[in-house]
């Protein structure tokens, strides 16, 4: 009987410490929430290893650390969309600026004949370059809002690139630039949205135009093993090495008081369409000898 008593007296005994050990770590929980709550996320629990409540402290870390990840996420995205609202409130209202400023010279006759038609000529340029900034906020906008869906089919490539490179002859002949499209087959098929890979190739040639100061632009594809490269190429001043990680960023703009118009997004809206149709995208520059941007893209056999 004596055994018995000490036997529950000792169980009795372990089991209060395990108690008094449970709601000492529950005070210690509460005080640690309780410090996160006021916003003080370094603050973690002392796990006591074998204790009933050594899982449930490590949870509380884990979500601790995973809502600083959050944070920190949200408050770079912030800063970012800071930086979007500073930027497209002076790309949008610098032409606008203009256009203004050229129609009321013209409304109030403060000039008269062939300088009043130029800066007609002038204002209407510049609502053009306008509009092209605004069509490049609404497609970065979509594609972000994840409204954009691909329409993925079978393509042949080779025409529709020399298609889109033909739209620009003019461009580049008015800027003294030569051209030049590269095949190592007449017929090269891809999976790819139509209307993306003109957009794509349209943001490349322009990129290389306005910011790469070539004498000359050149497309080249080829099949490697089961995939398509569209490599758009030119021979002018290159990307710095530090800039090469960042060009796909949206108003990423390594010299921007150089170029000849343009927001940084091109390059970040050609970068989001090669993604939705299974792709990658990658640039590689020899300063200053050139750049070459390279669209890798899933192939297709030729099915009628």
């Amino acid at each position: 009987m004596t055994g018995v008593l000490i036997l529950l007296t000792s169980l009795c005994a372990g089991l209060l410490i395990c108690l008094l050990g449970v709601m000492k770590q529950i005070k210690e929980i509460n005080e640690v929430l309780e410090d996160v709550q006021k916003g003080n996320l370094d603050r973690r629990i002392v796990i006591h290893r074998n204790t009933p409540l050594s899982n449930t402290c490590c949870r509380i870390n884990e979500i601790v650390m995973q809502t600083k990840e959050k944070l920190i996420l949200s408050e770079k995205g912030a800063a970012r969309n800071d930086r979007l609202m500073t930027c497209l409130s002076h790309d949008i209202r610098t032409p606008l600026t203009s256009i203004i400023g050229y129609l009321d010279a013209v409304h109030y006759q403060l000039i008269h004949g062939e300088s009043s038609r130029a800066s007609v000529e002038a204002a209407r340029q510049k609502a053009y370059l306008l509009k092209q900034y605004i069509d490049e906020l609404f497609q970065w906008f979509k594609l972000h809002s994840k409204d954009e869906k691909a329409d993925l089919k079978q393509l042949e490539i080779v025409e529709e690139l020399r298609r889109i490179l033909a739209g620009w002859i003019g461009t580049l002949e008015n800027s003294h630039i030569s051209y030049d499209f590269v095949t190592e087959k007449e017929e090269i098929y891809v999976t790819a949205d139509p209307l993306f890979m003109e957009r794509i190739i349209n943001n490349l040639i322009k990129n290389a135009w306005e910011h790469g100061n070539a004498d000359k632009i050149w497309i080249e594809v080829s099949v490697v093993e089961v995939c398509v490269q569209i490599k758009v190429r030119d021979n002018g001043k290159g990307i710095s090495a530090e800039a090469i990680p960042y060009v796909f960023e949206r108003l990423y703009q390594e010299e921007p008081s150089g170029s000849r118009s343009g927001g940084g997004l091109g390059l970040a809206i050609a970068k989001e369409l090669v993604l939705l149709q299974n792709g990658n995208i990658s640039v590689q520059s020899d300063r200053p000898h050139g750049t070459t941007f390279c669209v890798a893209l899933p192939g297709a056999s030729n099915e009628d």
